[in-house]
């Protein structure tokens, strides 16, 4: 295990070193901060071990162009996935973290601002920058501050932050959507994005809700991104739940476990309950001739239940 941690230290350092001087784009859309591992990425995601991944993957809009593609088309004009670094899957009302590199650009003071854009047609993708005005935000998040990164003097630490996913999308459908990081070092105006993904389903792996200031005490992750969707990750996306207590419930026996130092969590399985002995059965008590039974009440007709927007 530590010649492990050692050799994914070594290859995230060497894809960090390429960064320093680089802007920044979204390694994981999905993250689970709790188990410091990835559970989907953006679209067309090289991973941190690709040494040009800044030429590839960074994507600015200089100086407040009138028009301009939203999604870089170099690597983010398709739906382009891998098994490596797959698409994640949600679902409405979930409480998502994503995960990007400082890349020196820390501000505490006056913080600059990422918005997450969609659109709730699953038909309509992102075609133009004027976009940023017109889609719906899922959310916002301080791109860099001590209250979103691991290790604030570091500037290549890890940041992230929560939004939520839209309670009106469908299951069974896949939507599209925009980090949109505004930037703005240049007067004129300079902005970032990454496209990616969301597959969109009734159930789905629930990362707990746990604190920031909880989350950022751990270690900083070193390997989250470098080696992409390994096989434990696999199985930890496969315990799938639905919203509601039942779900942060399912997921305490796993998530409230330490991090893993490699980065790749080992999944326990909670034993099976033993059956409870059969007890005889019990005869239902006999009303006496001069008890009045009450007549069963009409059943209620359900009322539908308001669509959220």
């Amino acid at each position: 295990m530590i010649g492990i941690k050692k050799a994914a230290v070594a290859v995230w350092a060497m894809g960090s070193a390429a960064t320093v001087l680089a802007h920044s784009w979204v390694d994981c859309a999905k993250y689970d901060p709790v188990n410091q591992v990835c559970l989907g990425y953006s679209r067309g995601y090289p991973g941190r071990v690709n040494p040009d991944i800044n030429l590839l993957y960074s994507y600015v809009f200089s100086g407040s162009p009138a028009t301009q593609a939203m999604c870089n088309p170099k690597t983010q004009s398709a739906m382009n996935y891998s098994p490596l670094f797959p698409i994640a899957t949600v679902q409405p009302g979930e409480t998502v973290y994503t995960s990007w590199e400082q890349n020196g650009h820390l501000n505490n003071a006056h913080p600059t601002k990422i918005d997450i854009l969609y659109y709730p047609d699953a038909n309509k993708q992102f075609a133009d920058v004027t976009e940023r005005s017109t889609a719906m935000v899922a959310g916002t998040m301080d791109f860099a501050t001590n209250s979103t990164c691991y290790r604030p003097e570091d500037s290549n630490t890890v940041c992230f932050g929560s939004w939520t996913v839209p309670k009106d999308l469908v299951p069974g459908n896949t939507y599209h959507f925009a980090w949109f990081w505004y930037f703005n070092q240049n007067p004129a105006g300079e902005w970032y994005s990454t496209c990616f993904d969301f597959k969109v389903e009734e159930a789905s792996y629930v990362v707990k809700t746990t604190p920031m200031n909880v989350l950022l005490a751990m270690d900083a992750p070193t390997n989250v991104y470098a080696q992409g969707m390994s096989d434990a990750v696999q199985k930890q996306m496969a315990q799938v739940t639905t919203l509601g207590k039942e779900s942060q419930d399912a997921v305490t026996s796993y998530s409230s476990q330490a991090p893993v130092a490699s980065g790749t969590p080992v999944v326990s399985q909670s034993p099976t309950p033993e059956p409870p002995a059969s007890s005889p059965p019990v005869e239902p008590a006999q009303p006496s001739s001069s008890t009045t039974v009450a007549p069963s009440p009409a059943p209620q007709k359900c009322r539908p239940r308001p669509v959220l927007v």
